[in-house]
C-alpha cells in the first residue's frame, strides 16, 4: 500500500486573488458569500469567478443529486472502521480515494472528515466519527485530510465543535470547560488544521458555551484563526447559521445552503447600515477566493457531468480497509478462522446477513456502485452448497422500504412511476416522468433536470405484488403535504402538512402513519402517493411489512443445530443509527440477543458477526465461540468479512471505543440529557474508557482490544528521549511465533509518575509480521502527549518531571512500564501540535 502521497498544490495565484477582490462590488461580495443553491456557491461571471460545488461526505462522495437521480459512487468503510484500523497509511489512502471520487463528481469541497468524539456509546453518528480518543482521532483525521487534499479537493473538518450528540442538536448549548475542550474535543480539529493544513472547517449546529458555533467569536476567530493560524474557509452546517453580523464578525465565510438566508442581501444591508464593516466582508471574500485557487475551480466547472467510475484497484483498497478495521474480540478454542473445506455446512442466520448494513443513516449515506452482503460474500467464499440461510428475526424500526421486483409501474416495468409537476399544478401534463427502483424518494435541494428543487409536486404510482397472503403493514413518512391511497382508498390525507413530526429525515419527516391492508399473494395492489415539497428538504417514504412467519425464529435455530458451524449476523441498521437522533439503548433491536443465545445452546460452533456502527451490549459474549465486530464496513464489507472469517485475511482491527456492559456504565450518561437547553460535560476528560477505569467499572470489551489469528512475543522495550523537542520514541522488539501471520498494535499510554488516574493514549505502531519473522516496532510519542492546558494563561504548559510510559496491547493489557524525564516548559497559545514549547521554564 502506498505510504506517501504528494501534497496538493500550495503555490497560489495571490495576484489574481487580489485583483478579483479589488474588482468586486460590495453587492457582489455579499452575494458571493451567500450560497447560490443547496450545494453551490455563486459564480460572478463578469470576473470569471467560478462557483464552488460541495458534497457529503465521510464514507463516500454522494454528488449533488438525491432521490432517483443520484450518481452511484464508491462507498468506503465508515469512519469508526478507519478508527478501528489504527492505520495512518490506510487512512491517507482512503482520503486519496475520496479526493478522486470528488473530482469525478465535479466536487471542489468534500464535507468530511467527521472528527467529533464518542462521548457516549449511543450517539446517532458514532459510526461517522473515528474514535472516543482525542489522539487516535487526531492523527487519523490528519491523514485523511492529507489524502483528500492531495487531489486539489478541499475538506471541511466537522462539526466544530461540541456536536457530540444528536439530542436537540440545532439548539443545545454544550457547556464544556476550557481545559476539557482544548485537551479532548478540539484536539482532532487542531491536528487537521496545524499538522495537515486543512483548507476548510464546518461549524456545528449547537451552541458552545453560550454562543452558536456559526457566530462563536471564541471558537472561529480566537481559537481557529488566531491560535492555530488557520487561513482556510469556514462553512456552516446546513441551516445552522442565524446571525448576519455575529457570523461575519466571528469568521463564518459561507452560510449554507442557498439561497442566502443571512448573507447576500442581508449582509449588504448590514454593511450599508453600519452594523458590519466592509473590511470584515473583504476578509471573508479573500478566504473564499483563496479556496477557489486551492481547488483549481477555474479548471473544474461545477456544472461538469458527474461520473461513476468502478476502479478495481480502489475496490481493493476498500475491501482491505474493511478487513483492517474488523475487530476479533473473542476466539475460544481457535473457532476462527473457519477455513474453506474445514466444514461441510454453515448456517448463516440473523437479520443483517442478507441485508448487511454497510453505512449509517443521514447525510453521509450515498447510492453505492454495489453493496455486497455478508451472505453474498460467504457464498462466494465457501460455495452455495455449503451455505444455508434463515433470517430468524426482523429489526426494521419502520415498515421496510421495498426495492425489488415486487414493484411494478402501470406499464408493467420494474419499479414505480414518478411524475413531477411545477408547484401544485397536477391537472396538466407533468414536467417530467421517471421510474424509481424503490419505494422512497429523497430530495435535499436537488431535483431532476427541469424541475424547481424548491417548489414541485411529485406523484408516485405503481403496483406492489405481495409474496404472501395476509395483512400487510403499509406506512407513510412524508416531509411535505400529501396523501397516500391503496387500491383507490385514501389511507393518509394531509393537504396542509399538519401531521406531527417524528425523528425521521432529520426531524423534518412526519411520524410514521401505519395501516393494515389485507393482500393476497401474487395479486397486484395499486399505490398512489402525492407530495408537495416543503422548503429545500423533501422526502417521501412508503414502507410495506409483510406478515411475519411465526415459525421463522425456530427454523433459524434448527438450521444452526443441523449444520457444522453457525454464523449469526446481528446488528442495527440506518434507522437505528442515523443523523438526527441518538439511540435510546445499547441493546440489539428485536429478539437478536435471544437468537444468539438459542443458537449458542444448540450449535457445534457459534460465530457472531456484529454489524453495528457503535457499541452494543452482548449478554451472550461468554457463551459463544467467536465474536467479530465489522461495524458498517462499506460496499465491499461482505467480501472483506468473509476474507477474515475464512482466514484469507487476519482481523486487523482494535477497538477505537470502549464497549460498556450497560449504558449506565458510561460516565457521560449522568448528564446526557439537556436541562433547559444546556448539556453540561460535567465528567470533563473522564468520559469513555478512562472515566470507567477511574470509577473502577470493568468494561465489556476494553478500548484498544483486538485479537489476531497469529501469536506474537514482545521483547523488552527501550525508550529514547529527544530533550530538545521534547518527545520520545519507544522501541519494542516483536516476533511472530505462529504458523499464521500476526497483526500487532503496540499502544503507548502516558501519565505523570505517581498519578493513579488512567493514562492517556499517546501513540501507537501497527504491523503485520509473517511467520518466524521479527522486527522492531517504534512508537513515536509527540510532545503534545506531555502538555496540559493552562486556562489562566490560555497557553499550553509542559508538565515537567518524571512521566510513566505504559506499553500495552490495549487499555487493560499493559506489557511494560517505562519512565522518562521531561523538562517543564511554557508555550504561547498560538503554538500548535507540530511545534515544541518555547523554552524551559
Amino acid at each position: 500500500m502506498t505510504k506517501h502521497h504528494p501534497r496538493a498544490r500550495t503555490t497560489l495565484n495571490e495576484s489574481r486573488i487580489a485583483l478579483r477582490l479589488a474588482a468586486l462590488s460590495l453587492e457582489e461580495k455579499c452575494r458571493l458569500l451567500g450560497g447560490a443553491s443547496t450545494w453551490r456557491t455563486h459564480a460572478i461571471a463578469r470576473l470569471g469567478i467560478p462557483a464552488l460545488k460541495m458534497s457529503d461526505g465521510p464514507n463516500g462522495v454522494r454528488g449533488e443529486s438525491l432521490g432517483s437521480h443520484r450518481t452511484p459512487g464508491l462507498s468506503i468503510p465508515t469512519s469508526i472502521v478507519i478508527g478501528a484500523s489504527w492505520d495512518l497509511n490506510l487512512a491517507q489512502e482512503l482520503g486519496v480515494v475520496l479526493g478522486r471520487e470528488a473530482r469525478r463528481k465535479s466536487v471542489h469541497v468534500v464535507l468530511a472528515p467527521t472528527v467529533n468524539l464518542h462521548r457516549t456509546p449511543i450517539g446517532g453518528r458514532t459510526f461517522e466519527c473515528l474514535s472516543e480518543d482525542p489522539e487516535l482521532s487526531a492523527q487519523l483525521a490528519a491523514a485523511i485530510v492529507r489524502g483528500v487534499q492531495s487531489n486539489d479537493v478541499a475538506v471541511t473538518v466537522k462539526h466544530f465543535a461540541g456536536n457530540d450528540t444528536e439530542v436537540e442538536r440545532m439548539t443545545v448549548d454544550a457547556q464544556i470547560d476550557d481545559t476539557t475542550l482544548r485537551e479532548c474535543y478540539l484536539r482532532p480539529f487542531e491536528a487537521t488544521v496545524i499538522d495537515a493544513d486543512a483548507w476548510g472547517v464546518m461549524s456545528s449546529y449547537n451552541k458552545l458555551n453560550g454562543a452558536h458555533a456559526a457566530n462563536n467569536v471564541e471558537l472561529l476567530r480566537h481559537i481557529l484563526r488566531d491560535d492555530w493560524g488557520f487561513d482556510g474557509f469556514v462553512v456552516s452546517d446546513w441551516f445552522g447559521a442565524h446571525d448576519t453580523a455575529g457570523s461575519i464578525e466571528a469568521g463564518l465565510d459561507v452560510p449554507m445552503p442557498g439561497p442566502a438566508t443571512i448573507y447576500g442581501r442581508h449582509l449588504l444591508a448590514a454593511v450599508q447600515e453600519g452594523r458590519v464593516s466592509e473590511a470584515r466582508v473583504d476578509e471573508r471574500v479573500e478566504t473564499l477566493l483563496r479556496l477557489i485557487e486551492r481547488t483549481r475551480a477555474d479548471e473544474r466547472p461545477a456544472s461538469s457531468v458527474e461520473q461513476t467510475v468502478d476502479d478495481p484497484n480502489e475496490r481493493a483498497v476498500v475491501r482491505h480497509a474493511a478487513a483492517a478495521g474488523a475487530v476479533l474480540v473473542r476466539n475460544e478454542h481457535s473457532a476462527l478462522p473457519l477455513e474453506v473445506g474445514s466444514v461441510q455446512t454453515i448456517a448463516v442466520v440473523g437479520p443483517n446477513a442478507r441485508v448487511t448494513r454497510t453505512q449509517g443513516g443521514g447525510s453521509s449515506s450515498l447510492q453505492t456502485i454495489e453493496s455486497v452482503s455478508l451472505l453474498d460474500g460467504l457464498t462466494e467464499r465457501y460455495g452455495a452448497d455449503a451455505i444455508r440461510y434463515r433470517r430468524g428475526v426482523s429489526i426494521d424500526k419502520l415498515a421496510p422500504i421495498i426495492d425489488d421486483d415486487s414493484l411494478r409501474t402501470p406499464d408493467g416495468e420494474t419499479g414505480w412511476q414518478v411524475e413531477y409537476y411545477d408547484r401544485d399544478e397536477v391537472q396538466g401534463a407533468p414536467r417530467r416522468v421517471d421510474i424509481t427502483s424503490q419505494s422512497a424518494l429523497t430530495y435535499f435541494g436537488a431535483a431532476p433536470p427541469g424541475v424547481d428543487p424548491f417548489d414541485f409536486t411529485v406523484v408516485v404510482t405503481g403496483d406492489f405484488v405481495p409474496q404472501v397472503d395476509g395483512v400487510h403493514d403499509v406506512s407513510l413518512v412524508i416531509t411535505g403535504m400529501g396523501s397516500l391511497s391503496v387500491q383507490g382508498e385514501t389511507i393518509v390525507d394531509d393537504p396542509q402538512g399538519l401531521l406531527p413530526r417524528g425523528r425521521e429525515y432529520f426531524g423534518f419527516g412526519s411520524e410514521e402513519q401505519l395501516h393494515g391492508i389485507p393482500m393476497k399473494r401474487g395479486e397486484p395492489v395499486r399505490f398512489v402517493a402525492r407530495m408537495r415539497t416543503r422548503a429545500g428538504f423533501s422526502a417521501l417514504r412508503i414502507g410495506i411489512r409483510a406478515p411475519e412467519d411465526p415459525h421463522e425464529f425456530d427454523r433459524a435455530v434448527s438450521l444452526a443445530a443441523d449444520c457444522d458451524a453457525a454464523i449469526v449476523v446481528v446488528g442495527t441498521n440506518d434507522e437505528w443509527e442515523t443523523e438526527g437522533h441518538d439511540r435510546d439503548s445499547i441493546a440489539l433491536p428485536g429478539r437478536q440477543d435471544e437468537l444468539v443465545a438459542r443458537v449458542a445452546a444448540v450449535a457445534r460452533r457459534t460465530i457472531v458477526v456484529v454489524n453495528a456502527g457503535a457499541p452494543v451490549a452482548m449478554p451472550w459474549l461468554n457463551d459463544v465461540d467467536a465474536v467479530l465486530i465489522g461495524f458498517f464496513g462499506g460496499m465491499e464489507m461482505g467480501r472483506a468479512i468473509a476474507d477474515v472469517l475464512s482466514g484469507e485475511r487476519d482481523p486487523g482491527g482494535r477497538l477505537p471505543v470502549v464497549y460498556p456492559r450497560q449504558l449506565s456504565d458510561s460516565p457521560a450518561m449522568r448528564d446526557y440529557a439537556p436541562v433547559n437547553g444546556v448539556q453540561r460535560y460535567t465528567e470533563g476528560e473522564w468520559y469513555g474508557w478512562r472515566g470507567q477505569a477511574r470509577a473502577g467499572i470493568e468494561p465489556l470489551i476494553a478500548f484498544g482490544h483486538g485479537l489476531s489469528y497469529g501469536e506474537s512475543v514482545w521483547g523488552a522495550p527501550r525508550v529514547a528521549v529527544d530533550a530538545s523537542w521534547p518527545r520520545c520514541s519507544v522501541t519494542v522488539p516483536v516476533s511472530c511465533v505462529s504458523a499464521r501471520p500476526v497483526t500487532v498494535v503496540v499502544q503507548c499510554y502516558v501519565r505523570k509518575a505517581g498519578d493513579t488516574n488512567p493514562p492517556r493514549l499517546a501513540g501507537w505502531a501497527k504491523r503485520e509480521l509473517s511467520p518466524s519473522t521479527s522486527g522492531d516496532m517504534v512508537v513515536e510519542v509527540p510532545w503534545t502527549a506531555f502538555r496540559r492546558w493552562n486556562p489562566a494563561r490560555r497557553a499550553w504548559h509542559m508538565a515537567g518531571g518524571e512521566w510513566e510510559v505504559l506499553v500495552a496491547a490495549s487499555s487493560v493489557d499493559v506489557r511494560a512500564r517505562l519512565n522518562v524525564v521531561i523538562d517543564e516548559r511554557e508555550s504561547a497559545p498560538s503554538r500548535g501540535s507540530d511545534q515544541p514549547p518555547d523554552q524551559p521554564a
